[in-house]
């Protein structure tokens, strides 16, 4: 029996000692000494409800957390994955059919341009062009031979002209006196006629052998022209500089119009191909400066050449193209590369997103409680994201914001 009296003894002390501590206070205060920059501070809102018994009314407290934030400058660069692609790639093929004399390139070789690849068999090439050559000079000796003969004949006309002209002149003036009769004019005046109609035949008859000639020698330059190309096409060199990357033919091979004979690649300057998402893509443009890192760790120094006006439809990004010198051909195509395009400094904050707030018009930002203890608040931009925080900007060099209870307060309302 006093064993019973004595432990309900014990556990009364232990109620009053309960509600003696004053843990039914409805004052709430939250510490955090682990992180100076936290300042906790209790804003009291009030809301009244009616009792039913004793018609008074409730006041309740609530905490808020509140942290200093302060801006710091921050790198706007771009890091993205590229694979590299080729500057220019072209298969070589025969423009002219024939027999393969040399090939003066091996697999793998770094070529020049012009330098000379392949050379086929030129065959009766030398004797068509020979014989083209000679018609040519034939024509242009018939050409130069009628231009003369004309000249003659006219002018022989010409003088026969001149010579019935007075002969109709001196049969006019005898008629006139009485001392010859018309026969005499009329035969002058007839031999005149044929003369002037003479001399219009003799140039219908030459402008018409010129015309001949002179379709005849342009056929011939044709021909000429043709034989020249021809030749010129046996003889196959390198399209730009670059590497051989395939070699198709052998020596002693026939080969006709068309038939691929090496692909040449060229390396520099190497491009590289990567896709920028709708969010960066207008933070670039044509010219912007970029760097390139290989899987080897080397760098090289690029522009940007080409960004696409149109978003991937399944990925919804926007292919980009970096050019970067690579004299030394360090860089292949097909290699993974990491992108690095280079951005301005910006000042920005970084703050946890489980602060951000949504205004009823859409707008978002933060809450932050100013010098006179009132809570405003701050539309922001957000920078970018990591891992530990998102990066914003929109906020004053150095805020004081609510991290937690923002919820239970509005804007514009003063906090204890």
């Amino acid at each position: 029996m006093k064993r019973s009296i004595f432990i309900a003894f014990i556990i009364l002390a232990s109620v009053v000692g309960w509600i003696g501590s004053g843990q039914f206070s409805n004052d709430v205060v939250a510490q955090d000494d682990s992180n100076e920059n936290k300042e906790i501070v209790t804003e009291t809102k009030k809301s009244y409800s009616q009792d039913s018994s004793s018609n008074e009314n409730q006041e309740f407290t609530f905490s808020v957390e509140t942290k200093v934030f302060t801006s710091s400058l921050i790198d706007q660069s771009i890091e993205l994955q590229g694979q590299t692609i080729h500057n220019k790639k072209i298969d070589v093929k025969s423009e002219t059919s024939g027999n393969i004399d040399s090939i003066k390139f091996a697999r793998g070789d770094k070529v020049s341009k012009n330098s000379e690849m392949i050379t086929i068999s030129l065959e009766d090439r030398n004797e068509k062009l020979l014989s083209a050559k000679k018609d040519l000079e034939r024509l242009s000796k018939e050409l130069i031979l009628n231009e003369k003969n004309r000249e003659n004949l006219l002018r022989q006309n010409v003088e026969r002209i001149e010579l019935y002209e007075i002969e109709y002149a001196s049969a006019k003036q005898l008629i006139d006196k009485g001392l010859s009769s018309k026969s005499k004019l009329s035969l002058a005046s007839f031999n005149l006629a044929n003369a002037k109609a003479d001399r219009e035949d003799i140039k219908i008859k030459f402008e018409s052998t010129l015309a001949n000639l002179e379709a005849q020698i342009s056929n011939v330059k044709s021909i000429l022209k043709n034989i020249k190309l021809d030749i010129e096409k046996t003889t196959i060199k390198a399209p730009f500089d670059g590497i051989v990357s395939e070699k198709m033919v052998e020596e002693t091979e026939f080969i006709s119009i068309g038939t691929p004979l090496f692909t040449i690649i060229d390396l520099d300057p190497i491009k590289i191909e990567g896709y920028l998402s709708e969010f960066d893509v207008n933070k670039v443009s044509v010219g912007t400066k970029a760097v390139i890192e290989d899987s080897n760790g080397i760098k090289k120094n690029g522009l940007i050449s080409f960004i696409s006006p149109s978003a991937e439809t399944s990925t919804r990004t926007f292919e980009i193209t970096i050019e970067a010198g690579n004299k030394d051909l360090s860089y292949k195509s097909g290699i993974t590369t990491k992108i690095i395009i280079k951005g301005s400094e910006l000042k920005a904050h970084k703050i946890p997103p489980s602060i951000l707030t949504l205004l009823d018009d859409g707008t978002v930002g933060v809450k932050a409680v100013d010098n006179n203890n009132k809570v405003t608040f701050f539309p922001t931009k957000t920078i970018k994201d990591t891992i530990d925080g998102m990066w914003v900007s929109g906020l004053p060099e150095k805020v004081n914001l609510i991290v937690s209870g923002q919820e239970y307060i509005s804007i514009g309302e003063t906090i204890n």
